[in-house]
């Protein structure tokens, strides 16, 4: 797949489309809030509105996404943060 990055990049390039159209915000937003509500990413990413919306190539650019990774990263402060995950901590 090096190839088809190569070439969308060229055609990026040569047409000025750095920036992710509205379809593949969308799909970012919607990973990021599934993520969020404490869904495993690799099964984010399976799901049919991702897969309907996102190419596998967007799909890998989107993972990579910085904000998508700062979601995850605040969800996992969150949750280290509140002391559910203490092993020291007994349900209530």
């Amino acid at each position: 797949m090096p190839e088809e990055r190569e070439k969308r990049s060229f055609w990026d390039r040569l047409f000025g489309r750095n920036q992710p159209s509205a379809r593949e915000e969308r799909v970012v937003e919607y990973i990021i809030h599934r993520v969020g509500e404490g869904a495993h990413l690799g099964d984010v990413v399976q799901e049919e509105y991702v897969r309907r919306n996102a190419t596998p190539l967007e799909i890998e650019e989107i993972c990579a996404d910085p904000r998508l990774v700062e979601a995850a990263r605040e969800h996992l402060r969150e949750d280290f943060g509140s002391g559910e995950l203490d092993p020291g901590q007994r349900p209530r």
